[in-house]
């Protein structure tokens, strides 16, 4: 049996556009894509990264402060947002 959940999103934030790249200060490491992913301030161990590739408050697209422009956010990248994921971080 599952339980409906009592939150629920107010119709404003269902208006809000995600940041650019830029201006979340997002930027790939890529020196780091190879790595445990699980510690260290990736976005892999945000409470807003959504696997694989996205994340709930920064648009996928864009360039980033690097001038670089993947498509995607990477696991392996990091932002000014950053917000711990203590389900992922070991």
């Amino acid at each position: 049996m599952t339980k409906d959940s009592s939150q629920t999103i107010p119709q404003e934030a269902t208006k809000l556009k995600k940041l650019t790249k830029v201006s979340a200060r997002y930027m790939e490491m890529d020196q780091f894509s190879d790595s445990d992913h699980h510690t260290g301030y990736f976005c892999y161990n945000c409470i807003y990264f959504m696997k694989p590739h996205h994340c709930a408050i920064v648009t996928d697209e864009g360039e980033d402060v690097n001038g670089g422009s993947s498509g995607v956010i990477a696991p392996h990248a990091i932002c000014a947002l950053w917000e711990p994921n203590e389900k992922e971080i070991r």
